[in-house]
């Protein structure tokens, strides 16, 4: 199936802080591959985790985060791109002023955009600050993720 998709007409998220908006969905590839635009703003980003049954690739469009993959940690900027195999644990955060906007993509599709829809909020306003993140929200991410062979890991222990 081919398709054409505008600017700013994908279904929108509220992740952990983060914006997310669908690019290629599951059904739009035959299961191929998901896409997603992720606007990370300073102190955003997901904790540590591992997806067992896609690989994920990140291609950083602005700004920068600094990205983890396993026990390396690299400083990604606009223009750089990361590849996470299956079974990676991986992070990813905003230490900048401004925001980042990063392409997200899983292959296979499989269960993931399911797991974005169900412990994600939707958005209805691009424009709006992101909703706070509150302890139901954590314990639907962490419900949802086991049921999509997602892993949250602790997150790594600060030096004092």
């Amino acid at each position: 199936m081919s398709f054409f998709r505008a600017a700013d007409t994908g279904l929108v998220f509220w992740g952990p802080g983060d914006m997310y908006t669908f690019l290629a969905t599951e059904q739009e590839t035959d299961g191929a591959y998901f896409v997603m635009e992720g606007v990370v703003p300073p102190n955003g980003g997901p904790p540590p985790h591992i997806h067992h049954s896609q690989i994920e690739t990140f291609y950083v469009v602005e700004g920068q985060l600094e990205i983890t993959l396993g026990d390396q940690v690299y400083e990604a900027k606009a223009g750089d791109f990361v590849h996470v195999s299956k079974g990676t644990p991986h992070a990813f955060f905003n230490r900048s002023q401004t925001s980042a906007k990063v392409i997200l993509t899983f292959v296979p599709a499989g269960d993931i955009q399911q797991f974005f829809e169900e412990a994600f909020e939707r958005a209805t306003d691009r424009q709006a600050s992101p909703p706070p993140i509150t302890d139901a929200f954590i314990q639907r991410l962490l419900t949802t993720a086991k049921r999509y062979d997602i892993e949250f890991l602790p997150p790594p222990e600060q030096e004092p």
